[in-house]
């Protein structure tokens, strides 16, 4: 009996450890340089560029189904972390400091 129990323990392993599914491809619709674009975009548009100029792009990571965007402008001491959706290119959460 415990020969048989064994073994139909094993087929069973067998077969559901076969019918797992793999893990989803992470699908990105926006690329780094994107989301790039989409940063310095944004600060031309809501920020004083007219009177402290462009920002600089000091690193692009991406994790979480977002890029993390990090920039300074040195001409008022400011720098951040913006971060943008890699599916529709939206704009979430920003941190930004100045010195």
């Amino acid at each position: 009996m415990s020969k048989k129990f064994a073994l139909f323990l094993l087929v069973l392993i067998t077969i559901l450890s076969g019918c797992q599914r793999p893990p989803k491809a992470e699908i990105v619709q926006i690329s780094e340089e994107q989301a790039k674009l989409i940063v310095e975009q944004y600060h031309k548009k809501n920020s004083n560029y007219n009177i402290f100029g462009a920002i600089k792009i000091t690193s692009i990571k991406h994790f979480n189904n977002e890029y993390e965007v990090k920039w300074e402008r040195k001409s008022n001491c400011e720098n951040g972390t913006d971060y943008v959706n890699d599916k529709d290119g939206t704009m979430g959460n920003s941190v930004v400091s100045i010195c």
